[in-house]
């Protein structure tokens, strides 16, 4: 019995497996709370995973190509044969003899080639006239803080946030009433400001100008649209947009039909460069698109149920905004030639629209009031004048938080977004003979310089010493139907039709935002 026993178990341990030693450490079967298994488990904050060298690489590259590519659009094309060399790179024959270069390699290369541009163009601009600031110039070049604060002034300078300080180096023309309009001696000072141009048949209503302002677009009430070359003034005519055609099919029927009189009335234009278009409004209601390449007509919009009073498209992208007389701001985009959104808000004709580079805008209306739309977020923020000011008839963008105003009462005014009430006034800044009246801080021989200028520029224009309102004109001469700032400076413009055009100059300092400069003579009215 005993020996068969022994046989037994000799026979089940050599059947049965032991269970294998537990390892030292954590096993598969008992692992931390927080830890999943490794296979088929998606990563979570705080994992640690292991990442095959490839899958590195291509996450490398894929962050570096974006700073790559702003760096390489800071290089000029024509300087550099390497991107031109990209060409052929396409092809399996020439990708077999190129040498392939690390991302490291290629951010060393295009910084080199970003510094030799950068000491290029300061050694044109002969900066440094002693051998000893040369020497100074090329050494700090390749320093951290040279190099950023360049950067950072271009980045700065692109979105529109450096102020260009113009205004003090702008001299004020000599003005001659004596002097004759068609006098053909250029030696003459007083003749500087006396080309003028004549294109259309009858007053004109809206200008533009392209963003390296080489070619201006004009508009008038005759229907009609001119583009002018700055440099020789030579003009090119476009041809009249055809009569509105109302289908019910596409709309634009009922009230959104046009006018039965005056419809050919053109009020308002703007230009979009690096679309190649030309777009236009008035009073048939309708926004006519034009080709600036070929001088055709392209495309309509038509949405509105009131006259276009004003056309402004957003620098930098497709997008257009139109005010009209039926109280809305309507919101376009010339990408995909399509509607996009309107917004509500004024209660009476809205009368002038100024765009930034961001989405914001702000519209004047006679409804009494100033409006900073946030397009993104859908939201308004409501300005008002004084309990005696008049309505507001025109806008233009000083800065991106600041903007200046002209109202039918002749007040030009700065605004920004953080005061409900103007930033400063200038009541009467055009009129004829009303008493002119400055900010605060103004001081009597500023105001009494800015009327002085006033009265020269109306003497230039054949006016008396105290100029009367012409007969039929009234006190509509003193509305400021336009206002206009120089693109990234401090100088700004306003017009009425009081025969003077008015030059101011934007500045920071508190209680001097807004100062008059002199006043350019004009006559009939400044749209």
């Amino acid at each position: 019995d005993g020996s068969g026993a022994r046989r037994a178990r000799r026979s089940i341990g050599q059947s049965v497996d032991m269970p294998p030693k537990k390892a030292s450490g954590l096993t598969a079967s008992k692992k931390r709370p927080h830890e999943a298994p490794v296979k088929g488990r998606k990563s979570f904050a705080g994992s640690r995973q292991k990442v095959a060298k490839g899958a590195a690489a291509a996450a490398d590259k894929d962050d570096d190509a974006e700073g790559d590519d702003m760096l390489e659009d800071a290089l000029d094309e024509d300087d550099f044969g390497r991107k031109k060399g990209r060409k052929g790179g396409d092809s399996d024959d020439d990708s077999d003899d190129e040498v392939k270069e690390t991302a490291d390699e290629k951010r060393l290369r295009l910084a080199k080639s970003y510094l030799e541009k950068l000491r290029r163009e300061e050694a044109e601009d002969g900066s440094g006239s002693e051998e000893e600031d040369d020497e100074d110039n090329i050494r700090n070049m390749d320093s951290h803080d040279r190099l950023a604060n360049r950067l950072k002034n271009e980045a700065m300078a692109k979105s529109g946030r450096v102020r260009r300080e113009i205004a003090h180096r702008v001299v004020a023309p000599t003005l001659d009433a004596d002097s004759d309009v068609d006098d053909d001696d250029d030696d003459a000072a007083g003749d500087a400001w006396r080309d003028v141009r004549r294109g259309h048949k009858l007053s004109v209503t809206g200008m533009a100008l392209t963003q390296d302002d080489t070619t201006c677009y004009t508009v008038s009430k005759d229907g009609g649209i001119a583009r002018w070359d700055i440099e020789t003034g030579a003009r090119t005519r476009f041809p009249r947009a055809p009569p509105a055609v109302v289908d019910p099919s596409r709309g634009g029927g009922g009230p959104m039909a046009p006018p039965k009189c005056g419809a050919a009335t053109l009020l308002c234009c703007a230009v979009s460069q690096e679309h190649n278009l030309l777009c236009a409004a008035g009073a048939d209601k309708r926004i006519h698109v034009w080709d600036t390449r070929t001088a055709k007509k392209v495309h309509e919009f038509a949405s509105h149920r009131g006259a276009v009073t004003g056309l402004a498209i957003r620098d930098g992208t497709g997008q257009m905004f139109s005010s009209s007389t039926d109280r809305t701001l309507k919101v376009w985009s010339l990408d995909d030639m399509a509607y996009v959104d309107t917004l509500f808000g004024h209660q009476s004709d809205v009368l002038g629209v100024a765009p930034q580079r961001k989405e914001r805008v702000v519209t004047v209306g006679r409804d009494r009031t100033c409006r900073f739309w946030k397009v993104a977020e859908d939201s308004q923020l409501i300005f008002r004048p004084g309990p005696s000011g008049g309505q507001l008839e025109s806008v233009a963008f000083t800065s991106p938080d600041t903007w200046i105003t002209g109202a039918d009462d002749g007040t030009v005014a700065l605004w920004s977004t953080t005061k409900k009430r103007a930033v400063m006034e200038w009541k009467n800044a055009h009129g004829f003979g009303e008493e002119m009246t400055g900010p605060k801080f103004a001081t009597e021989d500023e105001v009494d310089a800015a009327i002085e200028s006033r009265l020269d520029a109306q003497a230039a224009c054949g006016m008396p010493e105290e100029p009367e309102p012409p007969e039929g004109v009234g006190l509509c001469g003193r509305w400021v139907n336009a206002v206009a700032v120089s693109k990234g400076g401090d100088l700004c413009a306003s017009g009425a039709g009081d025969g003077a055009i008015r030059m101011w100059r934007v500045c920071d300092d508190p209680g001097r935002q807004l100062m008059p400069l002199f006043a350019l003579p004009a006559r009939g009215f400044v749209n």
